[in-house]
C-alpha cells in the first residue's frame, strides 16, 4: 500500500504493520496520536481532550416554576436515571450528561425588571452594553475562526431590540433577528457545503482514517487508565466522523431543505390552533439545522432563541398538543397552583389559558410548568440528535432563560442546565447549588462566571470583557 507516502510515511506492507501498531500504541499512551494526525491532515475537527469543540446556547422564555423544576435530590452527583423533577423529567435518561445549576444569579445589568431588558442582558452581561462589544456567543466565535455564530430562532418576533445574541459593532437595540424559517435556514446552510471544498470522496484520506481506526482494536487492549480510555473513545469517534466526511461528503453533509417553513413567525396577530401546532415541529427542525451545521463543520457556535419574553405577545403559547399532554401529566401527579387550589380549579385555569403569562406572575400554574417540561424535552431531542451524529462527546449545550425567581422579574434563582460531553473536560452528572436563591444580592455564582467557564472549555482563555470571570464549574 502506498497511500501513506503523501502523508510523510514510508511504504507500508504486512511486515511493517507490527511496527506501525507499536508506534501508534506509544503515541496513544502519550496522548499524541490525534495531534500528530491533525497536523498531517490540517483538520480542525478532531476531538480535543480537555475542551469542547462546539457550543449551543439554547434559550427559552419566561423562566421556570422553581419548585416544579428544582431537582428532587440535593447538590452533588446525580444518583441515577430517575425523573429529577417534573420540569427536568425528559432528561432522566441523560442524567450522566447533565450539570443542573440551581439558584444561579442571572447577570443582566442595570435596569433589569422587564423581560426585554433581561433578554438583552442574558448573553451580554449588561442590557445597556455599547456598540462595540458583543454577546458571549460572538466573543467565543471570534476567537475560534471565521465561521461566526449560527443564529436561529423560532417565532422570536420582529423586534430587534429583544434578541439575545449581539454581534460586535451593532447597537444593543438593533440586534439582528435570527433566521426563524427552518426551510430557509436549511437552504442557506446547504449552499455552504454544495460546492466549496468538497469535491467528492478522497480515497487517500479515507484510507488513512481506516488504517488508524483498525489500530484502535489493538490500542484498546493496552492497559490504560480509565481517563486515557475515555480520551481514546473521543478520538475514535472523531476519526469516524472524519472518515465518513472524506468518504461521502454529500451523504453526511446534507440538509433537509424540504422542511416546513413558518410564515407566521413575525405575525403580531393571534395565531389559529392549527398554526400553533407547528411550534414543536419548527423547534425540532431548527435543532436539526444546527446539528447538521455542526456535523459538517460549518459552525462551532450556535444560538437558538425560542420565542421572546413578551408575556402576551401571542408568540409563546401552551396550546399545542404536546404541551397539553404534559399539562395533563402534571395534573395527574398532583401539580397545582401554589395557593393550594384543588384539581378542578387548576384544570379550569388550564382550559381557559390561551395567553403566555409566565410563572413570575402566577407561580405554579400548570400550563407554564408543562411548557418548561416541554422545553427540556427539546433539550433531550437535541442531545439525541447530537449522539446520532457522533457529536455529543465533544459538544456543550447551555440551556437558560432570562427570568430568575418565580415571584419577581429578578436575576436571582436562575435555572440553567449544561448538557453534553464537553470533550471530557467537565465532570457531568452533577447538581450544583450556586447561591441562596433569594433576590437579596447575596449571590455566590452567576452567569458572568459560568459563561467565562464555557469560553475556556471552548479553548478561549481570555475574553475582552473582564466580567466573564469563571469559577462555577
Amino acid at each position: 500500500m502506498k497511500f501513506f507516502n503523501k502523508f510523510g510515511f514510508t511504504s507500508v506492507n504486512e511486515s511493517s504493520s507490527r511496527s506501525r501498531r507499536k508506534f501508534l500504541r506509544n503515541l496513544a499512551q502519550a496522548g499524541m496520536l490525534l495531534p500528530l494526525a491533525g497536523g498531517m491532515l490540517g483538520q480542525r475537527v478532531f476531538a480535543q481532550t480537555g475542551g469542547a469543540q462546539r457550543v449551543l446556547f439554547l434559550y427559552y422564555p419566561n423562566g421556570v416554576v422553581p419548585y416544579n423544576w428544582l431537582p428532587n435530590q440535593g447538590p452533588g452527583s446525580i444518583s441515577g436515571s430517575q425523573e429529577l423533577s417534573f420540569g427536568l423529567g425528559p432528561l432522566s435518561s441523560w442524567h450522566n450528561r447533565l450539570i443542573v445549576l440551581q439558584n444561579l444569579t442571572l447577570d443582566i445589568g442595570d435596569g433589569a425588571g422587564a423581560h426585554y431588558n433581561d433578554m438583552r442582558g442574558i448573553l451580554t452581561g449588561n442590557n445597556q452594553i455599547g456598540y462595540g462589544s458583543a454577546s458571549v456567543d460572538h466573543l467565543i466565535a471570534e476567537q475560534l475562526g471565521n465561521e461566526g455564530v449560527l443564529s436561529l430562532g423560532v417565532r422570536t418576533g420582529n423586534r430587534s431590540d429583544i434578541m439575545i445574541s449581539k454581534p460586535r459593532n451593532v447597537e444593543s437595540g438593533a440586534r439582528p433577528i435570527p433566521n426563524n424559517d427552518p426551510a430557509d435556514a436549511a437552504q442557506k446552510l446547504a449552499v455552504g457545503i454544495s460546492g466549496g471544498g468538497t469535491g467528492g470522496a478522497d480515497p487517500d484520506k479515507q484510507a488513512y482514517y481506516e488504517a488508524i481506526l483498525n489500530d484502535f482494536d489493538s490500542l484498546a487492549d493496552v492497559t490504560l487508565e480509565n481517563a486515557q480510555r475515555d480520551k481514546l473513545s473521543l478520538h475514535e469517534n472523531a476519526l469516524k466522523r472524519l472518515r465518513d466526511l472524506a468518504g461521502n461528503q454529500v451523504g453526511e453533509c446534507s440538509f433537509n431543505t424540504s422542511v416546513m417553513s413558518d410564515p407566521y413567525y413575525a405575525s403580531s396577530s393571534p395565531l389559529s390552533p392549527t398554526e400553533w401546532q407547528m411550534f414543536p415541529h419548527l423547534a425540532r427542525a431548527q435543532v436539526d439545522n444546527i446539528v447538521g451545521a455542526f456535523s459538517c463543520g460549518l459552525n462551532r457556535v450556535a444560538t437558538l432563541q425560542l420565542s421572546k419574553g413578551d408575556e402576551n405577545g401571542n408568540l409563546v403559547n401552551y396550546s399545542y398538543d404536546e404541551c397539553w399532554q404534559m399539562a395533563q401529566d402534571a395534573i395527574s401527579q398532583g401539580i397545582q397552583h401554589s395557593n393550594g387550589s384543588g384539581p378542578v380549579g387548576a384544570m379550569t385555569r388550564w382550559y381557559n389559558e390561551f395567553a403566555s403569562h409566565s410563572a413570575s406572575h402566577r407561580p405554579g400554574d400548570v400550563p407554564h410548568t408543562a411548557q418548561v417540561r416541554w422545553y427540556h424535552s427539546l433539550l433531550a431531542y437535541t442531545l439525541q440528535q447530537l449522539e446520532n451524529k457522533g457529536l455529543l462527546d465533544d459538544t456543550l449545550v447551555v440551556m437558560f432563560s432570562e427570568v430568575g425567581d418565580g415571584s419577581k422579574h429578578g436575576g436571582a434563582a436562575g435555572a440553567v442546565t449544561l448538557a453534553g460531553g464537553a470533550g471530557g473536560a467537565l465532570q457531568m452528572g452533577r447538581i450544583i447549588n450556586c447561591g441562596d436563591g433569594a433576590n437579596n444580592g447575596q449571590r455566590i455564582y452567576g452567569t458572568h462566571q459560568l459563561f467565562g467557564d464555557i469560553a475556556r472549555y471552548m479553548g478561549v482563555d481570555s475574553l475582552p470583557e473582564r466580567h466573564w470571570s469563571g469559577g462555577v464549574v
